[in-house]
């Protein structure tokens, strides 16, 4: 059964979602690098500072395009790792919360780029799922 699930999932795509996942990371890190050594002024911070976005939003639509494709079952696999990993995150992010607020004083985590941690995550969180559908 596994084996038909995987053979409808249309590996034409795939390369595409590593596409628009590898143009944002590149937009991403260009635009921080360009905003920490140019500083650009007033209205163009704005500009790249929405590259990322942009880039991310494409990604989306890409991931998601991608996903309609799927059988029932691959969508299902999806949305339970989606579940999780949500959860997970949720669970981190209070967890991080409750950190800060220790008695002996704040404790400063730097968190800008925590969201990397989610990438992992997803894999971790679809390999469960996967295995429970086996």
């Amino acid at each position: 059964m596994e084996s038909e699930a995987m053979a409808n999932m249309k590996p034409a795509r795939w390369p595409r979602i590593f596409l628009a996942g590898g143009v944002f990371l590149i937009a991403y890190f260009v635009a921080r690098y360009a905003l920490w050594t140019w500083m650009p002024p007033q209205p163009w911070d704005i500009v790249v500072m929405s590259a990322p976005l942009l880039a991310f939003f494409w990604f989306v639509a890409v991931v998601q395009r991608t996903l309609r494709s799927f059988d029932e079952l691959q969508r299902r696999i999806h949305l339970e790792a989606l579940a999780l990993a949500f959860l997970t995150v949720m669970l981190a992010v209070m967890g991080l919360g409750l950190v800060g607020e220790t008695p002996r004083g704040r404790i400063a985590l730097p968190l800008r780029d925590a969201w990397f941690a989610l990438i992992p995550l997803y894999g971790v969180c679809y390999l469960a799922a996967r295995r429970r559908y086996r």
